[in-house]
């Protein structure tokens, strides 16, 4: 009898945080940028100042989950499951003001795309994926939202939005305004 107690209790708490993960109507539209960077692997593997959490994440246990042993890795990408847009989907009003918070240790971008396809770090992409036109070729000119930072999005259109970021492409979600 335990054994389905527990097997109950688990299915609730699955439904529940996958309830959690989406915001249906929301009055205050909030998405969080996400990440689990470990500091000190991170600016030594990639440079000074890229991540500057608090995360647990190697570098090394980055990498390691970037791409999985199941699929065919040039065509398709997996990326960490810790770096990812909160909640990846979210249903608003027209008119409604989103806002965007960085609560990961390194930057992000939050880039409207017609299609998701890769990003402008090529080793982040797999090997022959193709890069999202929107994503820029030179890694330079991306809009990147500083860890601890915040933006808003208005006047977004009725319909279904996609966005990504263009620095870790697996980040996707979709904002659909109704």
């Amino acid at each position: 009898m335990l054994i389905y107690g527990l097997t109950a209790l688990v299915g609730l708490w699955t439904i529940g945080t996958a309830i959690a993960r989406a915001q249906v109507k929301s009055q205050d539209p909030k998405v969080a940028l996400v990440d689990n960077c470990d500091p000190t692997t991170f600016n030594a593997a990639v440079g000074p100042n890229t991540c500057v959490g608090r995360g647990g994440t190697t570098f090394a246990e980055f990498l390691a989950v970037l791409f999985s042993p199941l699929i065919d890795n040039s065509k398709v990408f997996v990326g960490h499951p810790a770096w990812r847009f909160e909640p990846s989907y979210l249903d608003i009003r027209v008119g409604h003001t989103l806002r965007l918070t960085n609560s990961g240790g390194e930057g992000h971008t939050f880039t409207e795309v017609v299609n998701y396809g890769g990003g402008s770090i090529g080793i982040l992409n797999g090997t022959d994926v193709t890069r999202a036109p929107e994503c820029p070729a030179d890694p330079a000119n991306l809009v990147v939202v500083a860890p601890g930072d915040a933006i808003q999005i208005k006047g977004l259109s009725p319909g279904p939005h996609k966005f990504m970021c263009c620095i870790h492409p697996w980040m996707r979600g979709v904002i659909d305004v109704e």
